[in-house]
């Protein structure tokens, strides 16, 4: 997959989240889909490409959440770095991973967000109701992912960008 396909999806994808933010609100809660994004590109693409899309991904997502830029980068990138490593030993097409993935780098960008604004000026009290809405984020990830991923791939094969039965290059 060539990084002009990656930053498009990138772009769609985050002007998708924004439309849904106003329809789909499930407990005060917002569908988050940039975690699905880097579990894609950490299965499917280089590692080159998968910290790219981390990369865009979080400087997208703290762009239009308020908070401070490259806040999300470190958790997001970490994530790609690590899903991307075990790229050949993973199944890659099995729907419980892929949701596992999703949920797991959402709930670690989460929690990384929390800790950092924790530690501003004004710190954020730990409550019960912020970890319910922390679970239920990672949770409606986890159970988006496996769904996004195959919409991905089935861009992919529209647009040419697909490797078909070749392995990604992970070097």
């Amino acid at each position: 997959m060539t990084k002009t396909f990656l930053f498009a999806a990138v772009v769609l994808v985050m002007a998708l989240q924004c439309a849904l933010a106003a329809v789909v609100n499930v407990a005060g809660v917002k569908f988050d889909l940039m975690p699905a994004m880097v579990v894609f590109a950490a299965l499917f693409a280089s590692w080159k490409h998968a910290l790219f899309v981390a990369v865009v991904c979080s400087l997208l997502l703290d762009a239009l959440s308020f908070q401070a830029l490259g806040l999300s980068i470190a958790p997001l990138a970490v994530a790609a770095a690590a899903i991307n490593h075990f790229q050949r030993v993973l199944y890659r097409d099995n729907i419980l991973l892929q949701a596992a993935l999703g949920g797991a780098t959402s709930l670690a960008a989460s929690v990384w967000t929390w800790l950092l604004l924790r530690l501003g000026e004004t710190p954020l009290p730990f409550e019960f109701g912020i970890a319910a809405k922390i679970a239920l984020i990672a949770l409606l990830v986890a159970l988006g992912t496996p769904l996004f991923l195959w919409l991905l791939k089935c861009a992919a094969r529209w647009c040419g960008q697909w490797l078909h039965e070749k392995e990604a290059e992970v070097f």
